[in-house]
């Protein structure tokens, strides 16, 4: 190792970087950073580090501040030489001073950063984003597990604003890339109904939770905003379904309407609004995204009410590339809004970030548990990123 700089390693960046700072304080000059694996055996076992490599020039910036003089030995003390002799005494070169200093001091540092670029572009290994707060802002995404694509695209962002000088502050790092995160989900707007009722109706894949999140959406409007509330279910395939949403309903005093067929679901949301209901509630029987058949037929039910709000019921616990691929398979049916459900039961929102963006429609509820009326909330940008940086219950 060259020894005119230094090197720090850690499993994170952000780790790294908190070495750097206890050895150098805040003055320190990163050359470059890069990414290995270490240990193990046959490549197995092996795990991930970062590498950071630091510039040691405190023993030239002292030099020049202290007028840019290297220190020099008192001259001799000779006899004069005798009268009518010549003085060949040679003349002592004067001492370096601050411009021929800050040359060296530059030269040592392009031999350095010359080094450390051979050694940084070794084949196989990845560069490193040039400055120490987006390497910080790309660590702390990707220590919330997402995806590294987002992070890049994130971090991109970042980088066209003026960045702070020195090692930037754990708490800017955190405020800058929650608001920029924030800035990629799409706001859940109040969406504009007509002069009836508004409607949401509810679809998605079998076992998301669609019958306990109308419940759970019922009974908040009735309890909490003393709203007068309808229910209909469309879903007469699943055993015992009907029952399960008639408990709840009759816990909360709400009536139960079943529709089996599409030309009856208008008729009876028009009854519902003759009622006085002002919520009124769709509840569909789970689809495989895979049955065209059964797609079609609740494509049918959704064109019954072209007024409806229509929500896909998605569960947290669904690995991403399968939860695109289920989002994709129902976007002929037109939905206008996403509900997250069992946020208790997943690891982490983070993985599912890049599937939410590519999905590209705000999410309207979270919901984080059985509890009828409680365990659901109204979801926002700045909610959710809070749920992937703090890993956090709703």
């Amino acid at each position: 190792m060259n020894e005119q700089f230094e090197r720090f390693s850690a499993p994170t960046m952000g780790e790294a970087l908190e070495k750097v700072r206890e050895r150098f304080g805040h003055e320190a000059m990163i050359m470059g950073s890069r990414k290995l694996r270490t240990g193990g055996f046959l490549g197995f076992g092996s795990r991930e580090v970062v590498e950071v490599y630091v510039a040691d020039t405190r023993s030239g910036v002292q030099g020049l501040k202290a007028g840019g003089r290297r220190s020099v030995s008192p001259p001799a003390v000779t006899q004069a030489p005798p009268a009518g002799e010549a003085d060949t005494t040679p003349i002592a070169r004067p001492p370096i001073r601050e411009g021929g200093e800050l040359q060296k001091l530059q030269a040592d540092l392009g031999r350095i950063e010359n080094n450390l670029s051979e050694l940084l572009n070794r084949p196989d290994e990845k560069g490193s984003l040039s400055h120490p707060f987006l390497r910080e802002c790309y660590e702390l995404l990707l220590s919330s597990d997402v995806e590294p694509r987002i992070a890049d695209a994130i971090v991109a962002q970042i980088e066209e604003q003026k960045l702070p000088g020195g090692f930037p502050a754990k708490s800017s790092v955190d405020l800058i890339v929650r608001d920029y995160l924030a800035r990629f989900f799409e706001p859940n707007l109040p969406m504009v109904s007509g002069d009836g009722p508004r409607i949401l109706f509810l679809i998605g894949p079998t076992g998301v939770g669609k019958t306990t999140t109308i419940a759970k959406l019922a009974s908040r409007a009735k309890i909490n905003q003393r709203r007068k509330v309808g229910l209909i279910t469309l879903d007469t395939y699943r055993i015992g379904a009907v029952d399960q949403l008639t408990q709840y309903a009759d816990i909360f005093k709400v009536p139960v309407h079943v529709v089996q067929a599409p030309e009856e679901l208008s008729k009876e949301v028009e009854k519902c609004a003759q009622e006085g209901d002002e919520l009124i509630f769709v509840d569909s029987a789970g689809r495989s995204p895979q049955d065209e058949l059964k797609m079609s037929e609740l494509k049918k039910f959704i064109n019954a009410l072209p007024q409806a709000e229509v929500h896909l019921v998605l569960s947290t616990t669904t690995h991403p590339k399968t939860l695109s691929s289920i989002a994709e398979r129902f976007t002929p049916l037109g939905f206008d809004r996403v509900i997250l459900t069992k946020l208790d039961e997943s690891v982490a929102l983070g993985p599912l970030v890049g599937s939410l963006l590519d999905i590209g429609k705000p999410v309207s509820y979270v919901t984080d548990g059985q509890n009828v009326p409680k365990d659901i909330f109204p979801a926002d940008p700045e909610r959710l990123v809070d749920f992937v940086m703090n890993k956090q219950k709703a």
